[in-house]
């Protein structure tokens, strides 16, 4: 894949695809219905939708590239899809309790959607170069060049889809791409999703994997993928999680540190206090209760506490009834 159009000729050449007005790329019936949309909202920022309902099994395996850029995945497929990177499975989907991806276009990934389920993935293909420009008050001059330097360090990232992201994407899911204004909500909603974006990176600074091994970062990125799964449970203790990497303790909790900017357990809190965050927006509960019961808090009244103290407001501020 590239900042440019031309990754779709190979679609056209070998499965026989068809280019429609020049943004919308179609597959052959037998193989999947809808479609994917590519267009250009400014220099250095592309968005890509991905939308097909799939007849066959298929797998897509985005190649190693040289390109200094990243691509950035919200998937709101109607079921849960995987995503491979690092040889680490990732579940995504509307079902998962994953949404937002981040892979480094120097990282080899591969999308393996579910069949005969809306498969709805939206993709923002980011220059580095530009995302430098949104660091620059944060962080010194050097260390913008050190950490967005391809030759050094791979960003990749796993988190979930904000609420207001995923409000903003779940209304553009519903809108026809034949309507006269689907081109001009697309690029508002790229501006808004790509400032969500920015805003969630410099909580905590942009994800880096450096000065690890590729297999050390590949068993920690499993944990990750564990700790995501277990999201609705206690934390389940450092010292499986390092038993699982097969590292001691210490350099366990180093590397998983270096990875994802904290530690294990306020990871695995801070992940859960989001996810809480989709579910209060989501109208699929009766109350606050029921949300902190669903990611695994005994007592509602604690819940509330430490979603106040990360959030600097209360769940009710979040929540929407299912009525």
């Amino acid at each position: 894949m590239s900042m440019d159009s031309e990754w779709r000729a190979d679609f056209v050449d070998q499965l026989g695809a068809r280019i429609i007005n020049s943004r919308q790329m179609r597959l052959p019936d037998d193989m999947a219905e809808g479609c994917s949309y590519f267009m250009e909202v400014m220099p250095g920022l592309m968005v890509l939708i991905v939308d097909f309902t799939f007849h066959t099994s298929i797998e897509f395996t985005k190649l190693a590239s040289k390109g200094e850029f990243c691509i950035v995945y919200f998937d709101l497929s109607d079921n849960i899809s995987l995503h491979q990177v690092n040889g680490t499975r990732h579940q995504v989907g509307y079902q998962s309790k994953l949404g937002l991806g981040i892979v480094d276009a120097a990282l080899r990934s591969t999308y393996i959607p579910a069949v005969g389920e809306r498969m709805y993935s939206f993709r923002l293909l980011v220059s580095k170069s530009l995302l430098k420009t949104y660091f620059q008050e944060n962080m010194s001059a050097l260390m913008v060049d050190r950490t967005f330097d391809g030759r050094k360090n791979t960003m990749f990232f796993y988190s979930h889809i904000k609420s207001s992201t995923w409000l903003a994407l779940n209304q553009l899911k519903d809108t026809s791409y034949d309507s006269p204004s689907f081109e001009l909500m697309l690029k508002g909603v790229t501006f808004k999703v790509f400032g969500h974006l920015i805003e969630q990176m410099n909580e905590t600074g942009p994800v880096i994997v450096r000065q690890i091994t590729e297999v050390d970062a590949a068993q920690v990125m499993k944990t990750q993928a564990y700790l995501m799964e277990q999201l609705q449970e206690n934390f389940p203790g450092v010292d499986l999680l390092a038993e699982m990497a097969g590292m001691s303790v210490s350099k366990y909790s180093d590397i998983f540190k270096k990875l994802f900017k904290f530690s294990p357990k306020q990871f695995f809190l801070r992940e859960k206090m989001l996810l809480a965050q989709v579910l209060l927006g989501s109208g699929d509960f009766g109350n606050i209760s029921e949300v902190a019961y669903e990611v695994g808090f005994g007592k509602p009244g604690y819940f509330s506490k430490l979603y106040k103290n990360m959030f600097n407001e209360f769940p009710s501020t979040a929540f929407r009834s299912r009525e």
